[in-house]
């Protein structure tokens, strides 16, 4: 015959139990917060085309391929040819949600065959912006770099033509100091 302190144990264990699968319900995967629109073209180990259109990001520093010089130079087709995903987000700097689209970095990363030792994207705006974004933030939460905002492409005047969007809505991230990561007019990324 089961004691109260039994019971008693019995039911706090069974709670506890229910707390941890709840809790284990309610976390996120980062496919799970996306939708996919394309599946890519482009894959790591495939040759990165040489832009044809106008050049909106060059690439330089630790990467293991390249399409000029010493450099990956991509217009927008080869950046939407890595496939494109769709968050949407409580942007927190026009305070309301926007449907981003553009391909995830980590798609990206692979492409460019950043070695995993490296640690630091140097992201560089058109108006001198620069921001240093731990890679690990890119590589473990689907952070997109982000070429479309509510189904249009992003001119320079609004913050185009590329932007990194991180999925605030979904996971924790240390703010405000990851609000500096939020870099837009994207022009160049040097990795380290």
């Amino acid at each position: 015959m089961k004691t109260g302190v039994q019971y008693q144990l019995i039911f706090v264990f069974a709670l506890l139990l229910a707390l941890a699968l709840a809790g284990c319900e309610g976390t996120p995967t980062p496919q799970s917060i996306y939708t996919r629109i394309t599946d890519g073209a482009i894959h790591p180990g495939d040759a990165i085309p040489v832009a044809q259109g106008a050049p909106i990001l060059t690439v330089t520093g630790r990467i293991g391929s390249a399409n000029s010089g010493d450099a990956i130079v991509m217009d927008l087709a080869t950046i939407e040819a890595v496939g494109i995903v769709e968050y949407t987000v409580l942007d927190p700097f026009q305070n309301r949600e926007i449907t981003y689209r553009g391909p995830l970095m980590s798609d990206l990363l692979a492409l460019w065959q950043v070695p995993d030792e490296a640690t630091i994207l140097d992201v560089l705006a058109l108006n001198d912006y620069r921001a240093d974004v731990p890679i690990d933030l890119v590589r473990d939460f689907p952070v997109i770099f982000a070429v479309q905002s509510d189904g249009e492409y992003m001119p320079i005047v609004e913050r185009g033509p590329a932007m990194l969007v991180f999925p605030y809505d979904d996971f924790e991230f240390e703010r405000p100091a990851n609000d500096s990561y939020w870099v837009w007019q994207i022009k160049s990324i040097d990795i380290r």
